[in-house]
This record gives C-alpha cells, structure tokens and sequence, in this order.
C-alpha cells in the first residue's frame, strides 16, 4: 500500500512539473481568453462595421452579399466579415504584443 502511495505522489509531482515546466496552465488560460476575445471580436465586426459596409454596398445586405458563377454560389459577405475579423484581431494583438515589448521587466534578457 505504501508503493502505491509514492506511485500516486510520484506521478503527481511528474504531473505538475510537466505543467509547470511547459506553462500549460498559462497555454490554456490563454486559449480560454482567446475564444472569448474572438466572440467579442465578431460581436464588434457583426455590430459596428458591418454596417458601414451595408452603407458601401447599395441594394443589397452585406451578409447576403453573393455571386454566381455557372452553377457555384460564392458567398463573399461572409469571406469579408472573417477578413475584417482577422485584421481586427490582429491589429489588437500588434498593439498589445508591442505594448508588451516595451516594458523591459516583462522580457528576459
């Protein structure tokens, strides 16, 4: 019983300093905060300017916006709406990482 023990205490220290020593914590934290900016995102894009594009594009909503070609249908409303996503969310992430970057405390040397 006491091998079995020091088995579980064993694996259970492997277990947190693999944890530990690869931030996987801090990795998923990351992705948690990640998807709920990503909705956040969508939220602004879907919400603020999409419908300065519905002003650009006359007659027709921005989400709807298609073109056929022979029989296929491209659906570039939503083509546009993931690209103006990307560029937001890359735009933020620019400022934030170079925002980071100047604090010479937060950088290892």
């Amino acid at each position: 019983m006491t091998e079995e023990k020091t088995e579980k205490k064993n694996f259970a220290a492997g277990l947190f300093a693999f944890l530990k020593e690869y931030s996987v914590v801090g990795m998923a934290i990351g992705v948690i905060i990640a998807q709920s900016s990503k909705t956040l995102i969508d939220a602004l894009v879907k919400g603020i300017f999409t419908p300065f594009i519905d002003l650009i594009v006359p007659g027709e909503k921005f989400q709807n916006l298609t073109f056929k070609l022979g029989g296929a249908v491209f659906d570039i409303g939503s083509i546009i709406d993931a690209l103006l996503s990307f560029f937001i969310v890359l735009t933020i992430l620019y400022i934030i990482v170079k925002k980071l970057l100047k604090r010479d405390d937060l950088i290892k040397k």
